[in-house]
């Protein structure tokens, strides 16, 4: 960098401070920022940045790059005076952090903001400074400081990131002042009012970091004239050192001064410090190469050097250069950067997929090939194999170099045929892979996202024949392949039971019942291979939506949900059995006649079709299961549950069910339990008496539709001694003819919890009753009391004291067989399922909304999650099938306009903005109302409907509307 000599410093007195704000106020906006997808650098997420108006005549306000993003966005400006337009992106630089946004000067009312001149010749050492923003999202903050550092290396926001943007190739001002978030793409101007650099980013010790304006103000020339300024690139990062600092490498002063290097008027030299693989540059330059020239003109600094390089795309440039100890000629090829930045993306199933892109090849030392996997929400492919920091590079033994490849390889194979992927880690060339993963039965339409160029704006359009039909059903001699497997001459009890054990696979389609989209698998327990009925864990299965498919040795079936069960930790599955010839035993071995007691020695079998895990273990004791509400997904929570504890304890990561045996009878059953990303349970897995569990296998063999016949009294229990009891004031007559009618009984079950408040009016229970009787029998068991067939209990209470007969209404237990999602300008609606309406004050409507995408229109507003909704633009919500006739109404009626215009690649887009203005009305949990507007976005968020039908054979539809 060349030595400022400082003589720039302001020479007039007409501009004071004090007038800063009232001259700038105009000019210097709030950027709201969405990402509604994740793409190269950026996830989806929302945030707010500000950027100031360059050019008042045609609307270009600049700001950050990391405020644009590279992919597809929405950004809305608010003027000082609270006027809000949407902002059309422009261009975004593909290196340095700074981009051009437009609006139409026409639309702003009112108001007339003057351009902020771009002055990157004012900057030096000591220069006095303004920050003018909105940092911390208030709006017209001033922050004082001094540029200190003029040369320094761009800073490196994300050293352990995977692939977060971070600039390269360009000099950064350092400068210490106290502006924070939402400072990001503020001018720094000087006491006149000009530029001259712009905010980028920040650390904790308060030092801003400011980028330099010379190559905005490059950039900024052509993007007036409506063109797009050329880059060029060697796919090589380059860094500054000091003179000193190349000394020590063997690069002496006269040295470099005999080759044209202006030791005493430059800061130092440029010196390569990465190359990307088969780049322009790979093979040409090395990592520890002094730059000393490029085409016979000296570059002691990034301006120079890349005047140079973006002059000469498509040309070969020479560069003098100085390695070990030599100075040697070398050249290369100036490649377009245009050519490594991706502008197409595909969602397929909520995977996004992009080409990979320069930028995280840079930083990962990665060479610009394969196909990026940006985010994975719905469990395209395994979670354990996949992050965002793995690119594909082939399926099913094709090369996948881009994006075009990729959907070629795709197009070729059939919806129910196996993927076999080979995939690396971009941070680290020795983490390769291979797996194998399918296709989810039901996913979210598949859509090409692609920029224009000319407008900044993203079109989308559906993607038509990308899954080929499913193949044929397995014929005989395939799906005989899994007796094959597991033929075994062995016909003990525990082989038999391993035999029915299968590997089950769940990828959710969308959020439900408190459960986001995480991909589990586990194990499975075939109970009726006549019917195809599996039993699992909820905790493999705790979201209704989700994709279900199991492994019988060599072949892979689809499977649906049968039945989740609402009081435990229980899951019905089901496969056609007419897609296996295998014969896999009929486990007619239950006993449900007498319950485990403690003592009771226990056969414990856990495992898998190839593995089985068998230990002799006792029944240590009983005990009610309680699990807590999580406050942050409101999932589902199990009460009123006896568990049966087991010693040694058996280890509950290991397997997700096991079976309780004795004397080679199934006597229950051992279950993990779901969790939440907030779970704090201590409880990791429950021991079930298999008596238990019966009753719905019973309904599910009897009928083809799915059960919903349980009813609750909405309270929860607590055991109570009898010693305590008799306090409470149970007569010694009614504790002697408990002890009589179950002389196991140590305790009786009182009241503790309300979960769902009733109408004054109604007779329900209160917290302290001790129920005695259900019905005119005694409660002997937990169970006796935990769910009912009947609309009407007849309880025999102890309340203060007094004994009570009382006749108690049951509340039917909705919702833990979800069959309706819809989703809509990001939000996920349903019906509210048990958890829901016993923590709601106030359920005015049969709708509710668990969560949103970050990114989406409602994000923006700062909406809360865990709400109902009673009114959208002024019709009643009352009904799933109410939202999406009223988001049939508001459709945007523009979006197919815009989209061909923005196909189109015309210049300017006004008036045309995406999304219609609504306003919704919720109740949050604790009964409040909120009225609030957004605007819609059905380019980026595009209505479609979940649904299955009322069989267990039904598997979910997906209806776009």
């Amino acid at each position: 960098m060349t030595i400022s000599s400082g003589e720039s410093k302001d020479k007039t007195n007409e501009y004071s401070w004090s007038t800063l704000q009232e001259r700038l106020r105009a000019s210097v906006v709030s950027i709201c920022i969405s990402f509604p997808i994740p793409f190269d650098t950026e996830i989806n997420s929302m945030s707010y940045a500000t950027g100031f108006v360059v050019d008042a005549d045609q609307g270009i306000i600049l700001s950050n790059r990391h405020v644009m993003g590279p992919g597809p966005s929405s950004h809305k400006a608010t003027f000082f005076d609270n006027q809000e337009l949407f902002l059309q992106p422009t261009y975004y630089d593909p290196e340095h952090d700074f981009s051009f946004f437009r609006y139409d000067p026409a639309e702003l009312k009112g108001i007339e903001p003057k351009a902020i001149r771009l002055a990157p010749e004012k900057a030096h050492s000591g220069l006095e400074i303004r920050v003018v923003g909105n940092n911390g999202n208030e709006k017209m903050s001033v922050h004082q400081g001094e540029l200190s550092q003029l040369d320094r290396n761009a800073p490196v926001y994300n050293r352990n990131s995977n692939g977060s943007y971070n600039d390269i190739n360009t000099f950064y001002y350092q400068a210490s002042t106290t502006s924070e978030g939402g400072s990001s793409g503020s001018p720094v101007v000087d006491i006149a009012g000009d530029a001259v650099a712009i905010k980028a980013g920040g650390n904790r010790a308060a030092s801003n970091y400011m980028m330099p304006l010379q190559p905005v103000k490059y950039a900024f020339d052509y993007i007036r004239r409506g063109e797009i300024p050329p880059r060029g690139t060697l796919q090589v990062v380059f860094r500054h050192i000091t003179h000193v600092q190349a000394e020590k490498l063997g690069l002496e002063a006269a040295a470099a001064a005999s080759e044209g290097v202006c030791v005493d008027e430059s800061t130092g030299v440029l010196i390569v410090h990465k190359v990307v693989p088969n780049g322009p540059a790979d093979g040409v330059l090395q990592v520890g190469d002094i730059i000393i020239a490029v085409n016979s003109a000296a570059v002691p600094g990034f301006p120079e050097l890349f005047g140079i390089v973006d002059a000469e795309v498509g040309r070969s440039i020479s560069m003098r250069v100085f390695r070990k100890g030599q100075f040697i000629t070398v050249h290369a090829m100036v490649q377009d950067l245009y050519e490594i930045m991706p502008t197409r993306t595909l969602n397929l199933g909520n995977c996004y997929l992009h080409d990979f892109s320069f930028q995280e090849a840079a930083s990962g030392s990665a060479s610009v090939t394969g196909v990026k996997i940006s985010m994975d929400w719905n469990g395209m492919f395994p979670s354990y194999e996949i992050d965002q920091r793995k690119v594909i590079h082939a399926i099913n033994f094709q090369p996948t170099p881009n994006l075009n490849a990729m959907i070629q390889v795709l197009r070729g194979i059939h919806r129910d045929q196996p993927l076999v992927l080979k995939v690396k880690d971009f941070r680290d060339p020795r983490d390769e892979a291979m797996f194998v993963t399918y296709f989810p039965q039901v996913i979210p339409p598949i859509l090409m996202y692609t920029r224009s160029t000319a407008t900044g704006f993203w079109a989308v359009e559906p993607v038509c024949g990308l899954l080929g039909a499913p193949e044929p059903k397995l014929g005989p001699e395939l799906s005989g392949a899994y007796s094959q497997l597991t033929t075994n001459t062995d016909d003990s009890f525990a082989s038999r039971i391993q035999q029915c054990m299968v590997c089950i696979e769940t990828r959710p389609v969308c959020p439900a019942n408190g459960q986001y989209t995480t991909r589990r698998s586990g194990t499975g327990l075939v109970v009726d291979p006549h019917r195809g009925l599996v039993l699992c864990s909820a905790r493999l299965l705790p979201n209704p939506t989700s994709n279900i498919s199991a492994t019988f040795g060599a072949i892979q079936v689809n499977l649906t949900l049968a039945y989740m069960h609402p009081l435990y930790p229980v899951v019905f599955v089901k496969y056609d059995p007419a897609q296996l010839t295998a014969i896999i035993p009929d486990l007619g071995l239950f006993k449900p006649d007498n319950r485990l007691c403690v003592g009771d020695p226990v056969t414990l079998l856990a495992g898998t079709n190839s593995r089985l895990k068998q230990c002799a273990a006792t029944v240590s004791g009983r005990q009610i299961l309680t699990t807590t509400v999580c406050e942050s997904c409101l999932d589902q929570v199990f009460i009123n549950t006896e568990r049966i504890i087991l010693s040694p304890t058996p280890d509950p990561m290991e397997y997700n069910i096991g079976v309780i045996c004795v004397d080679d009878q199934v006597r229950g059953v051992l279950l993990s339990l779901p969790e939440c990303l907030h779970s704090t349970y201590t409880v990791k897995y429950v021991g079930l008496d298999i008596g238990l569990i019966l009753p719905a296998l019973s309904q599910l063999r009897a009928s083809d539709i799915v059960p919903n016949s349980v009813r609750v009294l909405d309270v929860e229990f607590s055991r109570l001694s009898l010693a305590t009891a008799r306090a409470f004031g149970v007569s010694a007559h009614r504790l002697q003819d408990i002890l009589h009618s179950a002389p196991e009984a140590r305790s009786i079950f009182k009241v503790c919890r309300i979960l769902h408040i009733r109408p004054t009016d109604m007779v329900s229970l209160e917290i302290g009753d001790i129920v005695l009787q259900v019905n005119r029998r005694n409660v002997e068991h937990i169970d006796d009391i935990a769910c009912f067939d009947c609309d009407l209990v007849q309880l025999t209470i102890i309340r203060q004291g007094r004994e009570l007969d009382l006749s108690i209404p049951t509340t039917p237990f909705r919702g833990a067989n979800t069959n309706h999602i819809v989703y809509w300008a990001g939000m996920y609606f349903q019906q509210p399922y048990h958890t829901v309406l016993q923590q709601a004050t106030r359920p005015v409507s049969n709708v509710y909304v668990f969560t949103f995408t970050d990114g989406s229109p409602i994000a923006m507003e700062s909406f809360h999650r865990r709400m109902f909704v009673s009114e959208i633009s002024k019709h009643t919500i009352h009904t799933l099938d109410d939202v999406v006739r009223v988001a049939k109404l508001v459709r945007d009626p523009n979006l197919v306009e815009f989209n061909k215009r923005v196909a189109s690649n015309e210049k300017m887009i006004s008036g045309i903005i995406p999304g219609r203005d609504v306003v919704i009305r919720i109740v949050k949990l604790n009964g409040e109302d909120v009225l609030k507007s957004f605007r819609t976005n059905d380019q980026y968020f595009p209505a479609w409907q979940l649904r299955r039908g009322p069989r267990i054979d039904d598997n979910w539809v997906l209806e776009e509307f």
